[in-house]
Parts: C-alpha cells; sequence; structure tokens
C-alpha cells in the first residue's frame, strides 16, 4: 500500500510540472509573437496616459493665487511638461522620422519655456490678487475653467494603433488647449514677457497642428 501511495504522488508531481511547463511556454510564446511595432505602441500608450495624467493631476491640485501671470505660469508649465512627456514617448517608439523631428522640436522649445515659467514663478512672490479664480462665468477664471474642461473631455486613445497615430491624436487637442489658453491669457494678463510666450506659443503650436494635420490626411 505504501508502494502504491509513492507511486501516486510522483506521478501527481509529475503531471503538475508538465502543466506549469506547459503554461510557462505558453506565455512566453504570447510574448514572443508580439512584433516590435505592437510593443512600441503600447510603450507609447503608457507614456502618453501617464503624461496626461500627471498633468491633470497637478492642475487639479493647483491652488489659484488669484494672480493672472502668477497662475497662467503654474498651469502652462504643467501643460508644457505633458507635451514634453508625450513628445519623449514619440521619440522612444516612434517609427515617422518626419514626427520624430517635429518631436524633438517640441521637447527643446518647451523645455526651454518651461525654465522661463519657472524662473517666473520663483522671482514672482506675493503676487497681488487681480481676480477671483471662483467667479468662472467670467474673466480669466472662465478662460481657466473652460481650458480644463477641455482637457477633461479630450479623445480616448484608440487601441491597436501605432505610436506615431497615437502621437498624432494626442498632440493636437492637447495643442489646442495650449492655444486656448495663452489666447485667453492674451486678454487679461500684465506681464508684458509672459504674453510674448503666450503669442509665441500660439504661433509654434498652430504651426504644429498644421503638420499634425497634414500627416494624418
Amino acid at each position: 500500500m505504501k508502494t502504491n501511495t509513492l507511486i501516486i504522488g510522483i506521478l501527481t508531481l509529475t503531471l503538475s510540472f508538465s502543466a506549469c511547463q506547459n503554461n510557462a511556454s505558453k506565455t512566453e510564446t504570447d510574448h514572443s509573437s508580439m512584433d516590435s511595432s505592437d510593443m512600441g505602441s503600447m510603450s507609447m500608450s503608457s507614456g502618453m496616459k501617464s503624461g496626461m495624467d500627471k498633468m491633470m493631476t497637478d492642475m487639479h491640485q493647483m491652488e489659484m493665487t488669484g494672480n493672472i501671470d502668477n497662475d497662467f505660469a503654474m498651469m502652462m508649465k504643467s501643460h508644457h511638461q505633458a507635451a514634453v512627456d508625450m513628445a519623449q514617448a514619440e521619440l522612444e517608439s516612434g517609427k515617422d522620422e518626419g514626427l520624430k523631428k517635429m518631436a524633438q522640436n517640441i521637447i527643446s522649445a518647451q523645455k526651454s519655456e518651461i525654465n522661463e515659467l519657472q524662473s517666473f514663478l520663483e522671482n514672482y512672490k506675493n503676487p497681488e490678487k487681480n481676480y477671483d479664480p471662483a467667479m468662472k462665468e467670467k474673466g480669466f477664471a472662465k478662460v481657466m475653467d473652460q481650458n480644463m474642461t477641455m482637457m477633461m473631455d479630450m479623445p480616448e486613445m484608440e487601441e491597436n494603433v501605432t505610436t506615431d497615430k497615437h502621437f498624432v491624436q494626442m498632440m493636437i487637442p492637447h495643442h489646442q488647449g495650449a492655444i486656448m489658453m495663452a489666447e485667453g491669457f492674451i486678454q487679461f494678463g500684465k506681464d508684458p514677457g509672459l504674453i510674448a510666450m503666450a503669442k509665441k506659443i500660439i504661433a509654434d503650436q498652430k504651426m504644429d497642428i498644421e503638420q499634425f494635420k497634414k500627416w494624418s490626411e
């Protein structure tokens, strides 16, 4: 009886080990069947989503000071960082050389502006209040609220499309949000340097949008 029990135990262990090997083999096969473009798309989706999620979290958590220049600088800095993050994902996983060149240009331009915005914020201490952030039906508060609504309503990323298409799909509405914010700031802002930057943002990102749209045709 003891011998039979031992034999049955050995057979059970053997069958269990064989099943584990088959499952591991299947998992390896499933991963190996994904080509580099699939992996690139997954990486891009992750990079895009994390960049956008961080931007939305940062913007929601920001405590508005009630100073138009200061609050524009804070919001645009976070907005720019999301663009840099998405452009970096395109550089890492994209295939289209034209789009990768655009991504590099976006990174260079917006990192430079992020530094300018950070410098402004560091030197602009205890800003005087010149608008009420809670009054969202008028003035600069309305501009900021409309921009947040636009960002919240950005389309979901399509599945099973290339990294390059993901980049274009996300950057067009993201740029449109920056343009909306900059145009609103020009109406109400006070600082000449920030107003000049806002005008440059509008011009640069309108050109980018046109290039993205041509790529999509």
